[in-house]
């Protein structure tokens, strides 16, 4: 589906989330366009062409939206929702975080595995630590005695990590200081918010290291 030209990359720095009413930043909110055919198409990457629709990274926010016609009110017309927008968007924020943890891991700049990422914690090199949605809490015990982290993102499932090193599995990764970690910081906020694992005392299961 086109929706029209990509719009130019000076946009504000912050929006209003047409749910909560709370002006937020731009990273900490989802964008959405409706296209041609008046559906509403979620633009996570911000480069869209038409007026965006923003709102704040949570589920229950977007459910919200739906349920109370919110999309049409905040574009001035009847729109058409998808039935798997929750999904989508989901999908979307996954794809996302992935896709630069992989560039990550291609540029040498992401290790995963306990020993590797052991090392890279105690070099101080390390700006962000991914853990598991479903890991251990022998896993995480370990992880803490290694080396204390400033940040740790919760959002993605050990078969989620396992997929961006070509694994069936990984429960921990290491990404090093630098532009890709940065990118990973606000994408996998987002996503940690809407799947509800914003901190680390939430989404523990059974995968070890």
């Amino acid at each position: 589906m086109t929706v029209s030209q990509p719009r130019p990359d000076h946009s504000p720095s912050e929006r209003r989330c047409i749910v909560s009413g709370k002006t937020l930043p731009t990273d900490a909110l989802m964008r959405f366009v409706i296209g041609p055919d008046r559906a509403v198409v979620p633009d996570i990457r911000g480069k869209l062409g038409g007026r965006g629709i923003w709102i704040g990274a949570e589920r229950n926010l977007l459910e919200a939206a739906v349920q109370q016609n919110l999309f049409d009110r905040a574009a001035r017309t009847n729109v058409n929702v998808p039935t798997d927008l929750t999904e989508q968007v989901e999908r979307l924020l996954v794809d996302r975080v992935s896709n630069t943890f992989s560039l990550a891991r291609k540029a040498g700049q992401a290790v995963c595995g306990f020993e590797k990422v052991a090392v890279a914690l105690k070099s101080g090199d390390c700006a962000l630590l991914a853990i598991a949605t479903d890991a251990s809490e022998n896993a995480r015990k370990k992880l803490a005695a290694v080396a204390p982290v400033t940040d740790r993102l919760e959002a993605l499932s050990a078969q989620e990590i396992g997929v961006v090193f070509s694994r069936t599995r990984a429960v921990q990764a290491a990404v090093a200081k630098g532009g890709l970690a940065t990118q990973l910081k606000i994408d996998g906020r987002r996503l940690a918010e809407f799947r509800g694992k914003s901190s680390l005392d939430e989404g523990r299961h059974d995968a070890e290291i």
